[in-house]
């Protein structure tokens, strides 16, 4: 079954590029790394307790929907250039939205749910950032993810999921400029 399904997308893509082999040879790059990141980031999710309950199907909003609409950050470590076997430093998830989105961020904050759920329109909806989770080993890795993420976001706010506040000490996330939601 799945070598249908898998020879009916390359028939839509041969289609869609109009038989052009520089043009299949892209799409085919594009779909190794979309299955090559979203491994790494399941990977990374597993070892943690917080993603343990999630289902396959959930993988669905958790990781392809930000992956597709680029809204997952991976920070790789500064020795992968001498050794390419190094593995992933850390990964951040995070989406740009609009208020009404903001607004939906909230109430499920509110309500505690974690992880936040966004439709696959929401991802990328508006201008204000969140950063919804951080993905690392320990605080260490996590503040330093967080600290290169921000040279992804660098306009506007960056409001970070509480979950995240957990994940640093009160003096780390001062230095990284998180103020908490009462302050704001």
């Amino acid at each position: 079954m799945a070598k249908k399904s898998e020879s009916k997308a390359s028939q839509e893509a041969t289609i869609l590029s109009g038989d052009n082999p520089e043009i299949m040879k892209q799409i085919a790059e594009v779909r190794t790394r979309l299955r090559e990141t979203f491994g790494k980031v399941v990977m990374a999710m597993m070892g943690l307790p917080r993603y343990r309950n999630q289902t396959i199907a959930d993988l669905q909003h958790l990781v392809l929907e930000p992956l597709i609409r680029d809204r997952v950050s991976i920070a790789y470590p500064a020795e992968q250039e001498e050794n390419p076997m190094a593995d992933v430093a850390g990964m951040a998830i995070w989406a740009s939205v609009s208020e009404e989105v903001d607004a939906k961020i909230r109430e499920q904050i509110k309500a505690g749910v974690f992880p936040v759920r966004l439709g696959t329109d929401e991802w990328s909806s508006g201008e204000i950032n969140w950063l919804l989770d951080v993905i690392a080993p320990d605080r260490k890795t996590t503040a330093s993810v967080i600290a290169n993420f921000k040279q992804v976001v660098k306009d506007g706010d960056l409001r970070m999921h509480p979950i995240i506040t957990r994940l640093l000490d009160k003096e780390t996330l001062e230095k990284l400029g998180a103020v908490s939601q009462a302050e704001a």
